[in-house]
């Protein structure tokens, strides 16, 4: 990575930054390509594969999913409700409560986006052999925990 030359050193030998780099890296890329290609970002596909997955469902339940916050997923429903990827409707027995589904239209480009991520993923992560990218997830995995909530980033 010739970007690195430039760093700072205690930046450069920090796993945390180096991780946040790498994500923001491959965040840009993928989202470059979803806005150019279907006119979504990866926020939006991670919303349409949590509704795919679940089924009907409150949008609370969705913002649970994503864990991010409950303004963040309002954004984030309604850019999707305006394109016709995910619809609502209230809840008979709470008033409140807004109930999301993936429409016909949000299937479609959830699985054409699917494909365009799985071309950015290839390329991304080409440097790393399939155990270096296996480690790489398991590794992730032991560092994430279940009791920190994540707000926007």
């Amino acid at each position: 990575m010739s970007q690195t030359s430039k760093m700072v050193p205690e930046l450069e030998a920090s796993t945390s930054f180096m991780m946040g780099l790498a994500y923001k890296q491959f965040r840009t890329l993928a989202n470059q390509a979803l806005s150019v290609e279907l006119g979504i970002s990866l926020e939006m596909l991670g919303a349409l594969r949590v509704l795919a997955h679940s089924g009907e469902i409150p949008q609370q339940g969705l913002a649970e999913s994503l864990q991010r916050e409950r303004s963040a997923t309002k954004r984030l429903v309604d850019n999707c409700i305006k394109r016709e990827l995910i619809s609502s409707y209230k809840s008979e027995t709470n008033k409140k409560a807004k109930y999301l589904m993936i429409t016909d239209k949000g299937l479609m480009i959830k699985e054409q986006a699917g494909t365009i991520l799985s071309g950015i993923i290839e390329q991304f992560y080409q440097p790393l052999s399939a155990q270096e990218r296996d480690t790489l997830l398991v590794l992730c995995r032991k560092l994430i925990k279940d009791d920190i909530y994540l707000g926007n980033d």
